[in-house]
């Protein structure tokens, strides 16, 4: 009888263990597409802005004090928004990293149990 409790308590913790896997599975890929997201929107940021400089670059020869003025716009607004993604990955891989290392927690200590 004792025995019986026993494998069910096992069986159990093997299903708490495969869904807390599963969960980590999950996290993992939802990381690795954030991760992606946010290179994608840091990638075009550099490519709207390479491209706004060439546009006052163009305008340069007509109005040299306005288009310094608005480079230097450019220029902040750019620095602003490279600030704001590094931001967020930080907080991203803060949280996630936070969250996979609970879950690894939960899921060790599982494993103890089961023994």
């Amino acid at each position: 009888m004792r025995e019986k409790t026993h494998d069910q308590e096992r069986a159990a913790y093997t299903q708490q263990i495969i869904q807390k896997e599963k969960q980590l599975d999950k996290l993992r890929e939802e990381k690795q597409a954030v991760e992606r997201l946010l290179y994608q929107l840091e990638d075009d940021f550099r490519r709207g802005y390479q491209s706004l400089r060439m546009l006052n670059d163009e305008n340069a020869r007509d109005m040299q004090t306005d288009f310094f003025q608005a480079q230097q716009r450019s220029d902040d607004q750019e620095r602003r928004f490279r600030q704001q993604v590094q931001d967020a990955q930080e907080q991203f891989s803060f949280v996630f990293k936070k969250e996979i290392l609970q879950a690894d927690d939960e899921c060790e200590e599982m494993y103890k149990k089961k023994r």
